[in-house]
């Protein structure tokens, strides 16, 4: 299969054409949630092939990131990009199902949670024959409320969490949040131009609340 290979700020970036696609969703994600101290702890829920961890290893001094990955072979990829740009030191790539993270870490492990995740629901839409776009685009391997009830664990009571997600879910992404307990601190809207296009970007812990002098648009 065709490599493509491209530049990520200082780094390069290698993904698979017609399997792995990077679109401007993470950057923006990852700019929502500067910024970072050096001591913090990230866990980057989804990786793919590791857009985020390389992203914030560019904009930050921040040790420890890891990206957890479902596919094998999209693990795979996210690995060796972190291999061939010399970031072993602070970047790990996990090769797990989220679902399975309260049997690996501690309740609080991580006091920043981030992901990019599925937009769709299973059964919604039309979803791709290759497995790997199909995980990254449908909530098939793990529902919303999955990745909710993972990140509360993972961020613990004085954790972080941040989230990309479609505004049409947005209403359904806050219900699941307060029922972990969590409250929206931050919000910003985002139009890119393209199939679910009208984003949000929400900041969530367990304490503060929403005003509207968070709220804004980009």
């Amino acid at each position: 299969m065709e490599e493509i290979i491209s530049t990520l700020g200082p780094f390069i970036f290698i993904q698979r054409e017609g399997v792995e696609r990077v679109t401007e969703d993470p950057v923006l994600l990852t700019e929502f949630l500067l910024p970072l101290k050096k001591a913090d702890r990230v866990l980057d829920l989804g990786t793919g092939t590791g857009v985020i961890p390389l992203i914030l290893c560019s904009k930050t001094d921040v040790e420890t990131i890891t990206g957890v990955e479902l596919d094998i072979h999209t693990a795979a990829a996210a690995r060796r990009n972190v291999d061939i740009n010399g970031l072993g030191a602070r970047v790990k790539i996990l090769q797990s199902d989220w679902r399975r993270l309260k049997e690996i870490y501690p309740r609080g492990a991580f006091p920043v949670v981030v992901s990019n995740p599925p937009y769709m629901k299973k059964g919604e839409g039309r979803v791709s024959r290759i497995r790997q776009r199909a995980i990254a685009r449908c909530d098939i391997e793990g529902t919303l409320k999955d990745l909710v009830d993972v990140s509360e664990y993972l961020a613990g009571d004085r954790g972080r969490i941040f989230y990309i997600y479609p505004v049409r879910r947005l209403k359904e992404l806050i219900s699941e949040l307060v029922g972990k307990g969590l409250t929206p601190r931050r919000l910003a809207y985002v139009y890119t131009g393209r199939p679910y296009s009208k984003l949000s970007l929400v900041e969530a812990g367990k304490d503060g609340g929403l005003s509207e002098g968070f709220i804004r648009r980009l």
